[in-house]
């Protein structure tokens, strides 16, 4: 693997491939269609980024995947952040090598101790070519699909997102350190090759295929989609904010500007590390104030009770009782540190919370405290009239 921080492996007995499946794993390599003929082409007509890996290398994770039911997607994204899906050949100083950075020397940094590396444990000939080699893209695939499952605890295709962020930790060696979150930086690009929305992995059919956007039910404020398209912030027009640089998940922009010109509020904040919870370490949370010459009851308090919020709930401003689709939770008068002045003791800080359901929320499959911006695999988004926003 590629820092010097890697730990080594407990010892655990190889399982070698029957010929059978070294047959299958030939002829997917070599560029035969498999899994109903799922090929790169397939890939690069969904919204998501699997178009971007290189067509052979594709395959080989397609196959890998297949051969040691794991997510393809995940496996993708380990490729791309040790190597980029490049060939990084040798080994690197630290004792691993090659396309998944495996580590292959003992008594190094990747391998501490005197015992067999995981290259030893684990190698793969997966393109049946009498070697089994570190700097070979299918060997070396095949073996890191290998060690995340049989050493990792990565979990099955079809495995939860938690389960699979600590089989990346597991890989590295830990979550992170002081130059990357390996970890989330890893899921973040397995959502974006189709991890969770039905596009990572198909069962041993088609290339599966749900589409980006899902509808979701609807709110207050009409039809609800789940948009699992790629995240990212995006800047706020300068003329709904208070004169600040404010950035959102780019899947809620057009909500929020429906919403301020509708109601005629200003954004003072979206993306923001106020606390490592809630949504707006996810872009999806935004604190309005009444645009200037307004008042709180014929702007701000006219759009909470628009979405759902009412003074009965209002203590624990969550859905379903105190927030419509697509939120999950309403700040305002009667919760505390929120709502207009003559309501909030806020030391100046009035305003109106909304929060956007995603799938980081509290109580879905991505929640974790946030330190830093995180992409959630789908955001829940309103679609009623934002052809103004155009």
């Amino acid at each position: 693997m590629s820092t010097a921080t890697r730990v080594a492996l407990a010892a655990a007995a190889p399982i070698g491939l029957g010929a059978a499946a070294v047959v299958g794993v030939v002829i997917a390599i070599a560029g035969a269609s498999f899994g109903g003929g799922c090929t790169t082409a397939a890939a690069s007509n969904t919204t998501n980024k699997a178009h971007e890996i290189p067509p052979v290398r594709l395959r080989i994770y397609r196959a890998a995947g297949r051969r040691f039911d794991i997510d393809w997607a995940f496996l993708a994204s380990i490729g791309a952040q040790e190597c980029n899906h490049g060939s990084c050949a040798g080994d690197n100083g630290s004792g691993c090598a090659g396309p998944m950075q495996i580590a292959v020397r003992r008594g190094s940094p990747c391998s501490p101790g005197d015992g067999p590396t995981l290259w030893e444990r684990y190698g793969v000939d997966a393109d049946h070519d009498g070697r089994i080699d570190p700097d070979d893209p299918a060997d070396a695939v095949f073996t890191a699909a290998r060690i995340l499952r049989q050493a990792k605890q990565a979990p099955p295709v079809g495995g939860s997102y938690k389960d699979y962020y600590d089989a990346a930790c597991g890989y590295y060696g830990a979550c992170g350190d002081a130059t990357a979150d390996y970890a989330d930086q890893v899921m973040a690009r397995a959502v974006t090759y189709g991890f969770g929305s039905g596009q990572a992995s198909d069962g041993g059919g088609g290339c599966g295929g749900s589409t980006d956007v899902q509808p979701a039910g609807d709110g207050g404020l009409g039809p609800v989609v789940r948009d699992h398209g790629p995240g990212g912030l995006q800047a706020l027009p300068i003329t709904i904010t208070v004169g600040a640089a404010i950035e959102c998940d780019r899947r809620i922009r057009d909500d929020v500007l429906w919403l301020a010109r509708r109601y005629r509020v200003t954004v003072t904040a979206c993306y923001a590390i106020h606390a490592s919870g809630g949504e707006h370490p996810l872009g999806a949370a935004v604190d309005l104030v009444p645009d200037p010459g307004q008042s709180w009851q014929t702007s701000t308090e006219r759009l909470a009770r628009a979405v759902g919020w009412k003074r009965s709930c209002a203590a624990s401003g969550v859905a379903p009782a105190c927030a419509r689709p697509p939120f999950r939770f309403v700040g305002y008068d009667g919760y505390p540190g929120h709502g207009d002045p003559a309501h909030c003791a806020c030391g100046g800080n009035a305003h109106l919370h909304l929060s956007w359901l995603t799938s980081a929320s509290t109580g879905e499959a991505q929640n974790a405290p946030r330190s830093t911006y995180f992409a959630p695999a789908w955001v829940d988004a309103f679609t009623t009239n934002k052809e103004q926003n155009r």
